[in-house]
């Protein structure tokens, strides 16, 4: 009997596999090299693999939630729902809000059919918000020194969870200290959660070692979530870049760092988190030239904690006209906003674009989730059956 597999069976094998086996298949025998190391082959592969992901989640997640703010009305922010199947308009959605902030409200968590919203702008106003039923829940604040907001769901308890870090002051009663002739209040960094089902106050988390922080306001897809765990981008100091994780369960922090920057790129280029395949996804944004356009690295970590886990899984080279990615869709396609603040989707393959058509009447803040209606209470912690 032959012990010769033909190519396009190997690849048929290949393909079904997951991206962390079929990377370590590569040191099999040189021609699994040849064929797994060519990088369309590995990028396919990769995001096909996370299509059999998608199309298991759209049963769940029927609808893609796109949210405009509109300068031009204060306290309003229209949320578009769209079908996630086909993208076709299913509803619109106007929220009037309490927002403080032109700028509006954040959405820093989509969840089991809730979204969390943050006010980065105004400092620390937090609301929880079902759609579906246009309830909304304020949370307590008594800081404007809110910084970071997270939001998940506690599959061990059963219960939405909130977490925020803040500023308080390093003693009771506050100490200042003199800095070239200013008082300057002495501060520490706190994180604190909040479970809708375990009260109504926030609880300060017991933090081994330094509380991460968040570079720059929870929006514009500097955020991640997956299976109980968010995510996202922080830097400290010169060149300490990093990706923490938080357990929305076990009330933990955890990092683990970027590809160094000989590979990732410049720590001016712009980073953007979204999840692929249940694993955390990053895409670098790169300034070529004002003539050339952008230029889009699209990472993956395959297995959080190693560095040398990260994985670039495609390069688009300086698509013109493209600003911002926003996350992928089901045929691994990307969703960007463009040059005019609207939504469109990018087949990095086919190398082509088509207009996502929503109302682009407001162009200040763009954030597209994957929404799950629930026409449930929010009082009492929205428990979930599974």
């Amino acid at each position: 009997m032959s012990t010769y597999l033909p190519e396009d069976v190997v690849l048929n094998i290949l393909s079904r596999l997951p991206p962390k086996s079929l990377l370590r298949f590569r040191s099999v025998c040189k021609s699994w090299l040849s064929l797994i190391g060519k990088p369309n082959y590995v990028s396919k592969n990769l995001l096909n693999h996370s299509i059999l992901t998608a199309a298991a989640a759209a049963a769940a997640h029927q609808l893609l939630l796109v949210k405009l703010t509109a300068p031009s009305i204060p306290k309003r922010q229209t949320c578009s729902f769209l079908s996630y199947q086909t993208l076709a308009f299913a509803s619109q959605t106007p929220q009037n809000l309490p927002i403080r902030s032109p700028r509006g409200l954040s959405i820093v968590g989509s969840c089991n059919g809730l979204l969390c919203l943050f006010d980065y702008f105004s400092g620390g106003d937090i609301f929880v918000w079902n759609p579906a039923t246009s309830e909304l829940k304020a949370l307590p604040c008594e800081s404007n020194d809110v910084d970071t907001v997270c939001f998940g769901f506690d599959h061990k308890l059963n219960e939405f969870v909130v977490m925020r870090t803040r500023y308080v002051p390093e003693r009771d009663p506050p100490v200042f200290i003199t800095n070239r002739g200013v008082k300057v209040l002495r501060l520490n960094r706190v994180a604190e959660v909040y479970r809708l089902r375990s009260g109504d106050s926030w609880r300060k988390l017991i933090v081994d070692g330094d509380v991460p922080d968040c570079n720059g306001p929870n929006s514009r897809s500097r955020w991640a979530y997956a299976n109980g765990v968010c995510y996202w981008w922080t830097l400290r100091g010169v060149e300490d870049e990093k990706i923490v994780a938080f357990d929305v369960s076990e009330e933990v922090f955890r990092t683990t760092p970027l590809p160094d920057a000989s590979v990732l790129g410049r720590r001016s280029d712009v980073r953007a988190l979204t999840v692929l395949n249940e694993s955390v996804a990053m895409v670098v944004v790169r300034n070529k030239s004002k003539w050339e356009g952008k230029l889009f690295d699209i990472w993956v970590l395959l297995e959080f904690g190693v560095k040398e886990s990260w994985t670039r899984l495609l390069r688009i080279e300086a698509f013109p006209g493209l600003e911002w990615p926003l996350g992928f869709w089901k045929n691994g396609e990307l969703f960007m906003e463009n040059g005019e603040g609207e939504l469109v989707l990018y087949d990095p393959f086919t190398q082509t674009v088509r207009n996502v058509e929503v109302d682009h009447g407001a162009k200040e803040s763009l954030q597209v989730l994957a929404y799950t209606p629930i026409s449930a209470s929010i009082e009492g912690g929205l428990k979930i059956t599974e």
